[in-house]
């Protein structure tokens, strides 16, 4: 029984590329268990915490969050603390988040940045109230803004590539090498992370995209790539060495400094039974196969996962919440009129501690940890206090993740 469930352990893992050989000799599984307990890890160098942020904007007229599809105004899985806000004629709130930021000790937001120009509203206002401590900024550049009907696959309308080219290098001259913008601690150099690259037929050619980009700031920059999708290998997307043999996608992974990947949830019930010591085996297959390419693999974490307000038919199983007084997990669909029983009553820890302690057994040498996410309520999943758990989880990332 215990050799199946190995086996079921390797097969769970490596799924996504079944074609590919065995696990490499290189690698070595920490434990010969499906199961086991991740330690704690004592901090004794700050992590460096990076936190995408959505640039929420609600529309007193339509009563609904722009960008999530809510109904008057309904949020699924929190409440904002002050309430309902509109980032773009709030200034001040948004300094409130900035302030917040700094109370937990985030390094950096993630803003993304898809063609509305260096005059941007909230990123006026991000350098207008920026003091050191906050936490910095890093442009999330989507080249998706210049793609659409007819012009779906990168370099084949040189109109549109040279629009975005000279964009990313206004944003790059225009914001990200500001005071209040993020800088890579190891070598000076501008963070940015690109995104929407593989929901177009265009991955064979993202090297020379990322080529011309680079090229455009003198090869200043450090690129990060956001890989869409859940739980896969390195295979999946490209790795190669000279140690590799068998199937191979677009070498997806040549072109970038370090990525991440931004799903980790799951419907799967042994990678949930098994949930935190497979995501050890899977952050650590990720860094031990980049260390040789001279890149690093940045883990990715969330503080919850609660989707069922918004999602009722959903099979994904939820990471619930925390609460110190009661030494309990609970989740907030679970205060919903019709919401299933749940019982947490086998979690005797933390899970957004476990989740911290394996991102930083399998960190990189930036040191960069994703916190997924600040604000996004639909999944349940922001950082950004709430009425039903004011800021435990401001508090719960300085300790976790700072000396």
């Amino acid at each position: 029984m215990k050799k199946l469930l190995n086996i079921l352990s390797l097969i769970v893992l490596l799924g996504a590329f079944s074609s590919c050989e065995d696990k490499p000799d290189v690698y070595e599984f920490p434990k010969d268990e499906y199961f086991y307990d991740i330690p704690d890890v004592v901090v004794t160098e700050d992590y460096v915490i990076g936190v995408p942020y959505d640039v929420r904007t609600y529309d007193q007229a339509e009563g609904v969050w722009w960008n999530d599809n809510t109904k008057d105004g309904l949020l699924y899985t929190g409440t904002p603390i002050e309430g309902e806000y509109d980032l773009r004629t709030q200034p001040e709130f948004l300094k409130k988040q900035m302030d917040w930021g700094k109370q937990a000790g985030i390094d950096f937001f993630i803003i993304s940045w898809g063609g509305h120009g260096l005059n941007d509203t909230i990123l006026r206002n991000y350098e207008r109230y920026y003091e050191p401590g906050h936490p910095q900024v890093v442009i999330r550049f989507d080249p998706g803004y210049q793609f659409g009907k007819g012009v779906d696959t990168l370099m084949y309308n040189p109109a549109r590539m040279d629009t975005i080219v000279n964009d990313f290098d206004s944003v790059y001259n225009g914001i990200m090498t500001k005071n209040y913008a993020y800088k890579n601690k190891n070598n000076g150099l501008p963070v940015m992370v690109l995104c929407n690259f593989v929901n177009q037929a265009q991955t064979p050619l993202l090297g020379e995209f990322t080529n011309l980009l680079r090229n455009k700031v003198n090869n200043n920059v450090w690129m990060m790539g956001e890989l869409a999708g859940n739980w896969s290998s390195p295979e999946r997307w490209g790795y190669r060495d000279e140690t590799t043999k068998g199937y191979h996608v677009a070498d997806t992974l040549a072109y970038f400094d370090a990525v991440f990947i931004t799903d980790i949830s799951t419907g799967n019930k042994d990678r949930y039974d098994g949930y935190y010591s497979l995501m050890d085996y899977n952050y650590r297959y990720w860094q031990e196969r980049m260390k040789p390419l001279g890149k690093e693999y940045i883990p990715m974490i969330s503080p919850a996962f609660d989707n069922l307000v918004n999602d009722p038919s959903s099979e994904t199983y939820l990471i619930p919440r925390w609460n110190d007084e009661t030494n309990s997990a609970y989740v907030i669909s679970g205060n919903q009129p019709d919401a299933p029983s749940y019982n947490f009553s086998e979690i005797k820890k933390n899970p957004y501690q476990q989740f911290a302690n394996v991102a930083k057994r399998n960190v990189g040498d930036s040191r960069i940890i994703i916190v997924y996410n600040w604000n996004n309520y639909t999944t349940g999943i922001n950082l950004e206090p709430t009425v039903e758990f004011g800021d435990d989880y401001l508090r719960y990332t300085k300790e976790f993740f700072k000396k």
